[in-house]
């Protein structure tokens, strides 16, 4: 067997933790290097997502940053990525491959004002869910939960009834999910580009971030609409994995835990990330992949546990809901 599949507390602390003291490290490092390049400058602000974001880094981790424009200069926020990314690149920090949804700053505006319409692209919901979801802060802080909490309050009105789940929230983060679903397969028809390790990410880490962002939604019933915003507002400022802990408790997550553990430990070998990104059929015929899916499947099925649906859940309700 090339994974192994944690279940002693001590090695599932020693992955996690890991993983999280090199996410903190950089962190660390972007946010020095974006206050002397910033000097405190408030129209900007600088976030990230993906691994470094979620205390998830392992060796094969790049920095997903983006970019946004209080006041919407975008052509000053260029060029303050521009020089940020350079200054990165000659530390040695992973940037990810030019193009794709963070590629350019955006006005904060455009994420609190389109959500749903015509208007409401991939490009939107991607970023509005992510920062939400996952983001952390990298320079202005301030302004970073500024306009987390301005994102909440469009989700959840003033009027909304206390023993109302805030659906509006909820709905966007499934359309997101099913959103994430519909791309994977567009991304990876063309045979010649990595298949196996896309799906293994979207059945262990992407379906974390879905299902951290539903049991969020589900601490605000019986609050009234300023509760509801705050909860909303406390959860989502932590990881994914620490906001299930402290919405289920230590005890529940630890099989939750464990196997994503096996699956960080995974990524973190070079010799299993590379057999996962062999092309199209040849990655999904490894036997990495086929040990990595059955630690997605009983991983999933923890999950539909935590939400009291592991007995009985006919196929298409369990489909429905993960």
């Amino acid at each position: 067997m090339n994974i192994a599949k944690l279940n002693k507390g001590a090695d599932v602390a020693r992955v996690l933790d890991g993983t999280r003291n090199k996410s903190e490290e950089i962190l660390e490092i972007l946010r020095s290097v974006a206050a002397d390049l910033l000097r405190g400058d408030s129209d900007l602000i600088i976030g990230v997502n993906g691994s470094i974001a979620r205390r998830e880094a392992t060796s094969g981790s790049d920095v997903d940053l983006f970019f946004l424009t209080v006041g919407g200069d975008i052509d000053a926020a260029k060029a303050a990525q521009t020089e940020y990314r350079k200054r990165l690149v000659a530390m040695g920090i992973k940037m990810p491959a030019a193009g794709g949804v963070f590629e350019s700053p955006l006005q904060t505006t455009q994420l609190t004002a389109t959500i749903g319409g015509e208007d409401d692209t991939n490009t939107y919901i991607t970023r509005r869910m992510l920062y939400l979801l996952e983001g952390e802060w990298v320079a202005n802080k301030d302004g970073f939960d500024c306009l987390r909490s301005d994102l909440i309050a469009r989700y959840v009105s003033e009027d909304l009834d206390d023993q109302k789940i805030v659906r509006f929230f909820l709905n966007d983060v499934i359309r997101y999910w099913r959103t994430i679903c519909v791309d994977f397969e567009n991304k990876t028809a063309d045979s010649t580009k990595p298949r196996a390790i896309r799906l293994v990410k979207l059945r262990l880490s992407r379906m974390l971030l879905y299902f951290a962002g539903i049991a969020a939604a589900r601490q605000t019933v019986g609050c009234d609409a300023a509760t509801k915003r705050e909860r909303l507002a406390e959860l989502l400022a932590l990881p994914p994995l620490e906001r299930l802990r402290q919405i289920y408790g230590l005890n529940k997550m630890m099989p939750v835990q464990a196997l994503y553990a096996s699956f960080l430990s995974a990524l973190d070998n070079r010799k299993i990330r590379s057999q996962l990104e062999l092309p199209g059929a040849a990655g999904m015929d490894t036997l990495e992949f086929e040990e990595l899916s059955e630690v997605a499947r009983e991983f999933k099925t923890e999950l539909l546990t935590l939400l009291d649906m592991d007995v009985g859940v006919p196929p298409l309700i369990e489909a429905l809901l993960l």
